[in-house]
């Protein structure tokens, strides 16, 4: 397990469409989590979070280049990561791998990842293939599985403790 060895300050967009998990994900860092609209403050273990969430479809680039805009000059420079939701779905994830080249342009010096979501359904892909369409690092998830809280955690933390700085 990673541990994070000082207090970090993490600012982390959720991406995705309609019903993939976003809200869910955030619910699962802190039962409790309140936001203003779409946007939440908490504290998990030796993070401090502030979460920007944005539902899209297709990625629409006005949409994204609003958003980011947003997310970049209201959130520290270090430590800032765009986390993609997928309902792991084929669809969705060649939707993911088809996007990734705008989300970078979008999101300079922002490191990306997914949450490959919906594990507890049958026409899935797994995080490993998931991991090899879309070449991020990918988290396999069931968020609605209280259980998962130390993986999701886990994961976070693996990013914030890998970054080498973009």
């Amino acid at each position: 397990m990673f541990e994070i060895r000082n207090k970090k300050q993490v600012a982390i967009a959720l991406i995705g469409d309609s019903k993939v998990g976003k809200t869910t994900i955030v619910k699962l860092l802190d039962k409790d989590a309140k936001g203003r609209g779409t946007t939440y403050q908490l504290e998990a273990e030796n993070i401090s979070f502030t979460i920007w969430e944005l539902r899209t479809s297709s990625f629409e680039p006005q949409m994204l280049g609003v958003f980011s805009t947003s997310f970049l000059n209201k959130s520290p420079k270090f430590n800032r990561y765009v986390i993609v939701v997928s309902d792991s779905s084929k669809e969705d994830v060649y939707k993911i791998k088809y996007s990734v080249k705008f989300l970078r342009r979008a999101f300079p010096n922002t490191r990306l990842a997914i949450i490959a979501n919906k594990q507890d359904l049958e026409e899935r892909f797994s995080s490993r293939r998931v991991e090899r369409v879309t070449k991020l690092p990918t988290l396999e998830l069931s968020a609605i599985d209280q259980t998962q809280r130390g993986r999701l955690l886990n994961f976070i933390s693996y990013l914030i403790e890998s970054d080498t700085g973009l």
